[in-house]
């Protein structure tokens, strides 16, 4: 009855429960599985009794604070994922980002930030590639990674050897876990911690997603973004112990 807020009397251990909008980004034409791929998109592919998307959606359900999720598609496999939607009832948003070919597709970036559009303006942003499968807890990444908000985290995963790391971005940390170089697929790797492409953006950066994309930066693979903003900033990387596939 003081006029005190009753948040003033939280304890400085309090954890606010943050909003998150989840983004599943699959809008690729998955050319390098054809004929796989060709009339289906990869992560409605069969895995186990159900899809790629199942696994996904799965690993999504425990992860607290999650209230909206997005999945960015192009035009060629909306209805797919309609169907699929209406069939397991999924509570996702399907966003058709408006392609229907391999040259004209919009870009993962680009459709990052199609998506974001649909979250609330003050939402943290869980960006999913529906291409990974993994076996760790998404949820204590988001634990992990909003232990450092207001700076991104991305997951890592560290690669069996030198050679297996030249397949995918590799970054270098600090010893607080701060990326201070990302490599996109070199021949000669500075290490074998191995960037997917399993991000969490708190909503006071995610401005920097249009700003990327305004300054004429390569919007085709999301790694381009972790790169870019490595380089300007601070973005931190949370090694994930477990199996993960990249598809």
């Amino acid at each position: 009855r003081s006029g005190i807020p009753h948040s003033a009397f939280r304890t400085p251990h309090s954890v606010r429960l943050m909003a998150i909008t989840a983004i599943l980004l699959a809008a690729g034409y998955a050319t390098r599985l054809y004929p796989l791929t060709t009339d289906r998109p990869k992560t409605l592919l069969p895995f186990g009794r159900g899809t790629i998307l199942d696994e996904m959606m799965a690993s999504l359900a425990g992860v607290p604070g999650v209230h909206r999720r997005v999945l960015v598609t192009n035009h060629r496999f909306a209805d797919q994922f309609q169907e699929w939607q209406r069939t397991c009832g999924a509570a996702v948003h399907i966003l058709d980002d408006h392609t229907d070919t391999p040259d004209t597709r919009l870009g993962a970036i680009r459709d990052l930030e199609l998506a974001r559009a649909q979250a609330g303006p003050t939402d943290d942003l869980l960006v999913l590639g529906t291409d990974n499968l993994f076996r760790w807890s998404l949820a204590a990444f988001v634990g992990q990674a909003q232990s450092h908000s207001p700076a991104p985290t991305i997951a890592l995963w560290q690669a069996p050897s030198a050679a297996a790391a030249t397949q995918f971005g590799v970054v270098v940390r600090d010893r607080t876990d701060r990326v201070t170089e990302f490599v996109e697929k070199s021949p000669t790797p500075p290490s074998r911690d191995v960037a997917l492409c399993v991000y969490y953006f708190p909503f006071v950066m995610c401005g920097s997603i249009r700003t990327f994309l305004d300054s004429g930066e390569h919007a085709d693979a999301p790694g381009y973004l972790i790169q870019w903003l490595a380089r300007r900033s601070t973005v931190y990387g949370v090694m994930m112990s477990g199996a993960w596939y990249d598809i």
